[in-house]
């Protein structure tokens, strides 16, 4: 199955007080955890990297190319627009991801990508305690479906219209919860994440 992922780094960051992509999270800037992941699954076979205009780029990377979105201001939605409209042509599923999850691992990714080839459905959403979390996996046939999504909320409204379109992939693995929203959340955890 050939993967796109789709990572999502073109938001403004109002809750954070700006360019919280940027900040630094053990060591590194903090959307270059969730590349990282990406890069190194071998379930994805290309990453997209959605910006904003300006955006300051990653050195350049094997099966990354950045995707700049000068609609960003539209929300999530122009975004996800963006990457699925960058992405290549064969792709058979996308793995939407968000840049301010910095620990999502490549085990996750693989085992999600697993989930989507059984589940017989083209959708899959992580749940970890009965909560709903990303990264998601949309088949391609919803392309269509992805090309007409508004607003701030990305893929969440076809999720919430098509219910029987969705399989879930249970995990212990509180990182499909964990996203940084203020400086705060960029504190050290306890277990030394």
């Amino acid at each position: 199955m050939r993967v796109t992922a789709i990572l999502l780094a073109a938001g403004s960051s109002t809750r954070f007080g700006g360019r919280k992509l940027l900040a630094p999270w053990h060591g590194r800037p903090l959307y270059e955890h969730a590349l990282e992941a990406l890069l190194a699954s071998p379930a994805v076979v290309e990453t997209l990297v959605v910006v904003q205009p300006g955006f300051a780029a990653p050195p350049a990377r094997a099966r990354c190319r950045l995707v700049v979105n000068p609609d960003h201001a539209q929300g999530m939605g122009a975004s996800l627009r963006a990457g699925v409209r960058a992405a290549a042509g064969d792709a058979e599923a996308y793995l939407v991801a968000l840049a301010d999850m910095p620990r999502i691992t490549p085990a996750l990714i693989a085992a999600l990508v697993a989930r989507h080839r059984q589940a017989g459905r083209p959708i899959v959403v992580p749940v970890c305690r009965g909560r709903r979390g990303h990264p998601v996996i949309l088949g391609a046939a919803l392309r269509g479906a992805l090309l007409a999504v508004t607003g701030d909320v990305g893929a969440r409204e076809i999720i919430r219209a098509h219910p029987e379109w969705v399989g879930e992939f249970e995990t212990g693995d509180e990182a499909v919860l964990f996203d940084v929203d203020l400086p705060v959340d960029l504190a050290p955890a306890e277990d030394g994440a």
